[in-house]
């Protein structure tokens, strides 16, 4: 089990500083601190990947649209969205888009929507995910509670390193889906 609360504090154990924060309403240097830098962190974490235990799908709200540059269609942006991964046409078919007015802008209609929700709760992230998200709060912590440049560095190295770490994780554990293994071997037939 994983709270924002341990996050914190193996933050603060990475800088490393002894002190710990008891309580996320603390009024302790560190717990201001923390409060500050944490969403932050935990969103450009989030954000950083097309996570495949983040990523959802749902149909797109496609309204005609037009413009100097042409006709189009502008999907809505759901709501509660982290990232726009992109637009999909029926046959699963990424379709290019742009951002415009709040929505994004396609050439054709779109069938989905595929993006990455904003899960706040640690609890429900992989392992190595909350690591990439404690070493990303220390490294934003450092500069403004220890002054070190050198350890501010370190901290950025590892970050990026446990980032990295978590996204091979997660390409390891997608499924791809698939037609029929001998398609060509069928289709002589």
């Amino acid at each position: 089990m994983t709270t924002t609360l341990d996050l914190w504090n193996a933050a603060l154990a990475l800088l490393p500083h002894d002190r710990t924060v008891a309580s996320e309403d603390e009024d302790s240097t560190e717990a201001l601190r923390c409060r500050q830098h944490y969403d932050g962190a935990r969103r450009a974490v989030l954000a950083a990947r097309d996570w495949n235990w983040l990523a959802e799908e749902t149909p797109a709200c496609c309204h005609p649209h037009f413009t100097v540059a042409g006709a189009g269609y502008l999907v809505e942006r759901p709501a509660g969205v982290l990232r726009v991964i992109g637009l999909v046409d029926g046959m699963g078919r990424r379709i290019r888009a742009r951002a415009a007015n709040g929505g994004l802008v396609a050439l054709e209609p779109a069938a989905a929507v595929r993006y990455l929700r904003d899960e706040e709760d640690p609890e429900q992230w992989p392992r190595a995910v909350a690591d990439a998200v404690a070493a990303e709060l220390a490294a934003r912590l450092c500069p403004v509670l220890t002054d070190n440049p050198a350890r501010t560095a370190e901290l950025q190295r590892l970050a990026t390193a446990r980032l990295e770490e978590a996204g091979m994780q997660d390409a390891q554990e997608t499924a791809y889906g698939g037609g029929d293994p001998l398609r060509f071997a069928h289709a002589r037939e």
